[in-house]
């Protein structure tokens, strides 16, 4: 293994339409110092994620908070989804020798990458890789000379892409609805419920124009910033067709899902279709979308903040 004398830093060019992002992002800060810090974060995330695309892993900027004109100034946010885990991306400007470490980190969270700015802010330097195993031991800061070479992180995250090319899920909704819940499904987080016992479904009584075909659903309780939340699978019929709604709720008593919150929808091969996303622009009860589907079509969820311990699963339908 190599040691911290060999660091090799690896430089990333940002192009214009990076700093066009970062700038809109910015600019939605109502604070101006917020504002500065926002774009930089951005600028530190993007060059992180250009070069491990280039490296061929999977990065998923579309669950950003960074990227997130809600989430990113008031969490000050500088996360990067990788391989299903969270890397910190850490501007880092001339002169500075260490960083903060953020609070509340979460339970899939594999380290801090540090990033070097000049004046000009054509091109990034990325220093350095520092893993936290111990989080109930934070440091309030980091030393760069602690940092750790790029190739350790690689070697991490190429790990991290064997598992994730190996263990992907695929859950039949329709199978477990009609014969009941199986250790798997246990194991990876689902549960059977039902509308007429259930407590946390009592709200959902069917109308005489959408009538609920099965008395059975999917429930799933998902960590995320935080806070506990369910995503529920409902199967409904209206017309004489089958939708399956995806309902994501806090758990609490009272409890809303915060503003800036993405429920999303894709086709099992990772694509968007039209109507696939519900956005909470403000505090809410839950969010929803509906689909129709055919027979043994699949999709894959998606929540942005992104939950703790997240993978993708294909729902088999």
């Amino acid at each position: 293994m190599m040691n911290r004398t060999e660091l090799q830093p690896v430089f990333v060019t940002l192009d214009g339409e990076t700093h066009q992002q970062a700038a809109s992002v910015a600019a939605e800060q109502s604070n101006p110092e917020i504002g500065k810090q926002t774009y930089l974060n951005i600028l530190a995330v993007k060059a992180v994620n250009n070069l491990l695309k280039w490296l061929d892993f999977s990065t998923y900027l579309q669950q950003l908070k960074s990227l997130n004109p809600i989430l990113s100034g008031v969490l000050n946010a500088t996360d990067l989804v990788v391989e299903n885990r969270r890397l910190f991306c850490i501007p880092i400007l001339p002169g500075k020798t260490e960083f903060s470490v953020p609070p509340d980190l979460p339970e899939n969270f594999i380290g801090f990458v540090a990033v070097k700015f000049e004046q000009v802010l054509d091109k990034a330097k990325v220093l350095g890789y520092f893993p936290l195993t111990d989080v109930d031991n934070l440091p309030e800061t980091i030393p760069l000379e602690k940092l750790q070479p790029l190739d350790n992180l690689f070697a991490i995250l190429e790990e991290l892409k064997l598992q994730n090319q190996t263990e992907v899920l695929e859950v039949n909704v329709l199978e477990f609805l009609k014969q009941g819940i199986d250790e798997l499904a246990e194991e990876i987080g689902w549960l059977l419920l039902n509308k007429q016992t259930d407590l946390a479904c009592a709200r959902k009584a069917p109308t005489e124009e959408l009538k609920i075909p099965t008395d059975n659903f999917l429930s799933k309780q998902l960590k995320i910033a935080g806070q506990y939340f369910t995503l529920q699978v409902i199967g409904q019929v209206k017309d004489g067709e089958i939708i399956w709604r995806f309902e994501l709720q806090n758990v609490a008593v009272g409890g809303l899902i915060p503003a800036g919150f993405k429920l999303r929808l894709l086709t099992e091969y990772g694509e968007n279709f039209e109507k696939n996303e519900a956005v909470s622009t403000h505090a809410v009860e839950k969010l929803y979308v509906d689909v129709i589907l055919e027979p043994g079509e699949g999709l894959i969820w998606e929540i942005e903040p992104i939950p703790d311990n997240f993978s993708r699963e294909i729902l088999r339908f």
